[in-house]
């Protein structure tokens, strides 16, 4: 298969959606946490979608870091 070439920009404005995204459902859990009737089910969803964005987020930083070792560097 092929290697796909991803641009540094572009992973690294996939990075910040995917950290937006973590604060904002980190800001649900916290409001639902302090409901006097907070779902369970919905927590759960909303930790478990929280645990997938942080593994997502460690992913690219990670692709990130390799790209930017393989990257050629300007000449001075």
């Amino acid at each position: 298969m092929p290697e796909r070439k991803i641009s540094h920009r572009s992973l690294a404005m996939r990075i910040e959606a995917l950290r937006r995204r973590h604060r904002e459902l980190d800001d649900r859990v916290t409001q639902e946490q302090v409901r006097n009737w907070s779902d369970p089910s919905m927590m759960k969803r909303l930790k478990q979608e929280r645990l997938h964005l942080r593994d997502a987020i460690r992913g690219a930083q990670a692709l990130l870091a390799r790209t930017a070792q393989r990257s050629p560097r300007p000449a001075l």
